[in-house]
């Protein structure tokens, strides 16, 4: 458990000192040109970003385009945390706090079934996401590509 304090806002002013390492997550934070739904990590004294995470309507086809072969999902579409707090064991906790709010979204607005994400392709990271439940799609559905996601590794998980 990470013995970081945070709070999980939608609204955020003061995310210019954020540097995650990554320009690809850096630049998504700061020229942001689709509709996911952000959510920052603060912390409670002085309101600084400790990380984000965007979260996008999506499903998972088999196949063809067809209503029979898809399932809605919710893609947590990018989650950073800056350089100062990596290698904190937030990384989990942050996890965990996302998929806390999908699984809200889900039970309350969207009736998705599946978490999907396309995570950065270091081991360290894809281990990190199994350890919290997601399975690699290993072809499973047909995947999209972006800018944003060229190169990673599709990744779900059932939400119930």
């Amino acid at each position: 458990m990470s013995a970081v304090d945070f709070y999980i806002d939608t609204v955020c002013d003061n995310f210019q000192d954020f540097d995650s390492g990554n320009p690809v997550f850096n630049n998504y934070l700061m020229h942001r040109e689709d509709s996911a739904v952000m959510h920052y990590i603060l912390e409670p004294e002085s309101d600084k970003l400790i990380a984000y995470f965007s979260l996008l309507s999506s499903s998972l086809l088999f196949g063809e385009i067809t209503a029979l072969n898809s399932v809605p999902a919710i893609e947590l579409k990018m989650l950073a945390i800056d350089k100062r707090y990596q290698k904190t064991g937030l990384a989990p906790t942050l996890i965990n706090a996302s998929l806390l709010t999908i699984q809200h979204y889900s039970k309350e607005y969207v009736g998705a079934k599946i978490i999907l994400l396309y995570s950065v392709p270091a081991d360290a990271v894809v281990t990190m996401y199994e350890k919290c439940g997601f399975q690699r799609a290993d072809g499973l559905f047909t995947t999209y590509t972006s800018y944003f996601n060229a190169g990673c590794v599709p990744m779900f998980k059932p939400l119930w």
